[in-house]
Order: structure tokens, then sequence, then C-alpha cells
């Protein structure tokens, strides 16, 4: 008797231990996925330019102007323009898709060209006739058509990709919830990360210091995104009806102006 009942207390102190690990684990899968896309998120974000840089939005999907490169204009001529490009790491030109430029004004906002608008390779010495010494590592391109009088040589150009976020079903988990990246010019999806919970959203900051759940009208007065990446595990843990999850929420101010 005093064997079953010290057998009893062990058996109920493992399995005890037991969901204590299983939980555990569940919960660390849900951080994991909530922290997958921050780099990513925040690297792209970051890029964004206040005033023109989201094309649309709501609480499950965002689509952006991101710049890949930037660079200062050498040169007008015969419809085209030609741009000498800081130095860019060569991943992401190859991961990069072309969807149009931005140039700089003199007021500091950016005037966009997403329409109709190709990329080819320059001549160096356009530029170095307009006095812009293009940076080892850096490239030389033109644009078509050329850009307005308004943008004189030395003017600040960006180059533009169309990117797309959304929340939406997993393939890799069937009937939960992932995290899309999408180029919208190739028109390639990528899953980044799941599964996240329901909850998981975009939120927008206008002209107040909080977030809010509406989309803000116009997008231009859009000066950042919210993310609330709820991290939800694969698995319900032992002794729970739901998959485990861990909130994370962080916020991405737009900010691009070159000086």
């Amino acid at each position: 008797m005093v064997i079953a009942i010290i057998g009893a207390g062990l058996t109920r102190l493992v399995l005890f231990h037991g969901r204590f690990y299983n939980r555990q684990g569940a919960q660390r899968e849900a951080r994991s996925v909530a922290r997958a896309p921050i780099n990513l998120l925040v690297s792209e974000l970051r890029m964004v330019e206040v005033g023109g840089g989201v094309v649309a939005a709501s609480g499950t999907s965002i689509e952006l102007l991101v710049p890949y490169a930037a660079g200062l204009l050498c040169r007008t001529g015969s419809g085209v323009t030609t741009v000498s490009l800081l130095p860019v790491d060569s991943l992401v030109y190859a991961n990069a898709v072309f969807a149009g430029s931005a140039w700089r004004d003199s007021t500091g906002g950016y005037t966009y060209a997403t329409t109709g608008v190709t990329l080819g390779t320059g001549l160096g010495a356009n530029c170095t006739s307009a006095q812009i010494t293009t940076l080892a590592g850096g490239r030389v391109v033109t644009l078509t058509p050329a850009l307005p009088s308004a943008a004189a040589p030395g003017t600040v150009v960006l180059l533009l990709q169309r990117v797309r976020y959304d929340f939406a079903v997993s393939t890799a988990l069937p009937g939960r919830w992932a995290l899309w990246r999408t180029n919208v010019t190739s028109g390639a999806p990528e899953e980044i990360s799941a599964p996240y919970d329901t909850s998981a959203r975009f939120r927008f900051y206008a002209s107040a210091d909080t977030a809010q759940t509406a989309v803000p009208s116009p997008l231009t007065s859009i000066r950042g995104i919210e993310l609330v990446l709820t991290g939800a595990s694969e698995t319900t843990p032992r002794g729970r009806t739901s998959p485990a999850v861990a909130p994370l929420v962080t916020a991405v101010f737009f900010k691009n102006r070159i000086n």
C-alpha cells in the first residue's frame, strides 16, 4: 500500500512536469513565430517614405513602395535620366524587382513615377561630367522616361519595389493564419512565418501618438505602422483547448529623408 501511494505520487509528479514542459515548449513556439518576421518587416517599413509610400492598407494587409537603392541624378537628356547609385548589398538587387522611382524636391518631399518606367544600365561618363563620383560597389543606371526638368543634377533619386504584407490562410499549416510577403510586380508570394492567432493585425499612426485600427484617410497621412504579431503554437498543449499564444506588439515609424 505504501509503495502504491508513493508510486501514485511519483506518477502525478511526472505527469505534472510533463504537462509543464509541454506548455513551456508551446509558449516558446508561439514566441518564435511572433519574432520571426521582425527583422524583415522593420528593415523594409523603415525605408517607406512619409506621404507616398503606402499604396493600400487594411487591418490584415499593407501594400508599400519600398526603396531598395538610392543615388544622385547625374544628367537628363534624350528622354533618359542617368543616376549614380550608392553601394547596396548584391542580395538586395537580386531580390528586388524594380517597380518605379521617386525623386526628392526642394521641400524634402518625393514625387513618384511608378507607371511605364523602365530601368537600364547607364554610362559612368555622364556622372563624371556632372562631377558626381560613383563609389566602388555602386551602379550607374538610367530611368526612362526622363524625370521632369525640376529634378536637377544632384537630386536624390530612389529605386522602388512594390511589396505587400498579408495575414492570410497558411499553406504550410492549413486552416491556420500566416504572414505573407508578396512582391506585387513579380507576383511571387512567400509565406514568412506561421501560425498566428487571428488577432494578429496592422494598426496605424496618423495625427495621434497612439495607433488606430481604422485606416487613416488619406493614406498619405499615415506616419507609421503598429505590428500586432500574436504568434501561436502549432499544437495545443496538453490540458488546454487552444494553442498557446505569445502577443508581440511593436511599431515602426516611417523615415526616409536623405540630407
